[in-house]
């Protein structure tokens, strides 16, 4: 016989959560899942991938209350209880044949994804209108099983495109979220949200798009704030600093959003909607310049919100308020600030092994920086930025080209020559030597040279 341990779901009156069992959650979900949305059910639109011990989704929650409104009028109370008539109504209802409402005929037909599908109908049930919240709730769906298929994304430009109802804020969120997925050199189809921390994280980030209205970035826009910060979850070497100073907070971010995405996501958030927000034991509150900054159009909001707020407010002789040339020395991260930086941000063992001034580091020192990478460490290599570029890469660099870039794989040397992949610039597959824009021609880097222009290192374990 079906029966709970416990209470699930969020008590209304409070929004505290119940006990919330894992396997508790599992059964309301599964029976929530077999109820059609014209019944108060979710329809397969709930995904158990999504629980944790304690802690209700909001997907979760929403569903409970629109179960409970449709079929208990008055004032819903947020949970499942043991025997209670909620659980028994559950019970009854998902016995029934999941039948489909007809949608209005021909509007709907391209649509084929069952989340999409499904997300639609419960948008519409009510009033036969999609308001901004019903679309948020309809990328949601999307995103809940960790992964977004090209077909999904074909789904929901279908529904900005056909839709009679959608208003612009609408339409511009489905268009940013679809977005430049399908240009290759942004990464092609699916955002990839597979694993737990992913998914809690693009819950997180749902929430937010519900409730953009708080900032202290007057200048950022929500949308392209919230759909950054998904993006970024699922591809962390989307990260680009384009024209500003900004490669040492860019390459932490790029660790932190790999490492810890529903932290990235809680940092980004609490910086939009607080002005400050913790990173680790390192509170970031930028000055008033950055938060009311314009950022040009290259520049994604999200991460002027949270790399240029990270270089801001360490700071501690120069204001950096832009990505001009006039940035460039109140933008450089130095080796023991970006030791600091990560240590502060909860990472262990970190190593810094730079040096600056007058010598440069030698083949041990490459050595060291692989066996660390093998050994699972985040390895920066602070470098000239005349190494990445075809026409520079053997040119001797100086103090206004130095960067840093995060090393993706091993350093080669073979026959006297380098070869590396890095992220650098929003491309988490950057090579190194780089071929030439035009042509593709690839220039050998002689080791000396690699050499020339290395700095040394910061590692840090995750």
């Amino acid at each position: 016989m079906l029966q709970l341990k416990d209470k699930v779901g969020r008590f209304a009156t409070t929004g505290r959560s119940c006990q919330n069992w894992k396997k508790d959650q599992e059964l309301v979900i599964s029976l929530l899942n077999k109820i059609a949305i014209s019944d108060g059910g979710a329809e397969n639109t709930l995904k158990p991938q999504m629980v944790v011990t304690g802690y209700a989704s909001d997907g979760l929650y929403n569903s409970i209350l629109y179960f409970q409104k449709k079929n208990f009028p008055g004032t819903p109370d947020g949970y499942v209880r043991p025997a209670g008539p909620t659980f028994s109504r559950l019970v009854e209802l998902s016995t029934k044949a999941a039948a489909k409402p007809a949608l209005p005929k021909g509007q709907w037909d391209a649509i084929a994804t069952p989340s999409v599908d499904a997300a639609l109908r419960k948008g519409l049930i009510d009033d036969s209108k999609l308001d901004y919240a019903e679309i948020v709730d309809i990328i949601r769906a999307t995103v809940a099983d960790g992964m977004v298929t090209a077909f999904e994304l074909d789904d929901l430009t279908t529904i900005a495109n056909t839709s009679r109802t959608l208003s612009p804020t609408s339409k511009k969120l489905i268009t940013l979220f679809v977005g430049e997925e399908y240009k290759e050199k942004r990464g092609i189809g699916p955002y990839d949200l597979n694993s737990d921390q992913k998914k809690l994280a693009a819950e997180m980030v749902c929430d937010f798009l519900k409730n953009t209205r708080t900032t202290f970035f007057p200048k950022l826009d929500p949308h392209r704030v919230g759909i950054g910060i998904l993006r970024r979850i699922a591809k962390p070497s989307l990260i680009n600093q384009d024209q500003g100073s900004l490669c040492g907070p860019s390459a932490l971010m790029f660790g932190y959003a790999s490492d810890k995405p529903g932290s990235y996501a809680r940092f980004a958030i609490d910086l939009y909607q607080k002005g400050q927000a913790n990173l680790g034991r390192l509170l970031i509150k930028p000055g008033k310049d950055v938060r009311n900054f314009t950022p040009p159009w290259s520049l994604d909001h999200v991460d002027w919100l949270t790399c240029a707020s990270i270089r801001d407010s360490e700071n501690w002789f120069l204001d950096f308020d832009d990505t001009g040339k006039i940035s460039d020395l109140a933008g450089v991260t130095l080796p023991s600030e970006m030791e600091q930086w990560f240590r502060k941000a909860g990472y262990r063992d970190v190593r810094e092994n730079t040096n600056i001034s007058r010598y440069n580091k030698d083949i041990d020192d490459v050595n060291e920086a692989n066996r660390l990478l093998d050994s699972g460490y985040r390895v920066c290599l602070f470098i000239s930025a005349n190494m990445i570029d075809y026409d520079d890469q053997s040119d001797k660099g100086s103090a206004f080209t130095m960067h840093w870039v995060v090393l993706r794989e091993k350093i080669q040397v073979m026959n006297g020559y380098v070869k590396a992949k890095v992220f650098s610039y929003g491309d988490g597959d950057y090579v190194i030597p780089h071929p030439q824009e035009k042509t593709g021609a690839v220039k050998p880097l002689a080791v000396r040279d690699f050499l020339m222009n290395f700095y040394g290192y910061v590692a840090a374990k995750g």
